[in-house]
C-alpha cells in the first residue's frame, strides 16, 4: 500500500483505473482494471502522458509517458 507524500493519505491501484469486481460461480473474486481515471495529454506526435493525480488532496504525484504505436 502507498501513500501520498503530500497528505499522507492511503492510495490504491483502483484510485487510478476504473474496476470491476466479478464473483465467479465457486465463490472467488476476480478483479479488473479497466482505462485510465485521470488526465492524458497529447505532447507531440504520438506521445500521450497520463498524468498521476493523489485522489484526496488533488495534487500532481507523477507523470508517465508512453509513445502510443498503431502498426
Amino acid at each position: 500500500m502507498s501513500k501520498c507524500p503530500f497528505c499522507e493519505a492511503d492510495i490504491f491501484l483502483e484510485d487510478f483505473f476504473h474496476t470491476t469486481v466479478k464473483e465467479t460461480k465457486k465463490g472467488k473474486i476476480k478483479k479488473k482494471t479497466g482505462e485510465f481515471k485521470g488526465e492524458t495529454m497529447l505532447i507531440g506526435y504520438r506521445n500521450y502522458v497520463k498524468i498521476w493525480i493523489c485522489p484526496s488532496c488533488d495534487k500532481i504525484l507523477g507523470f508517465s509517458e508512453y509513445k502510443w504505436d498503431d502498426t
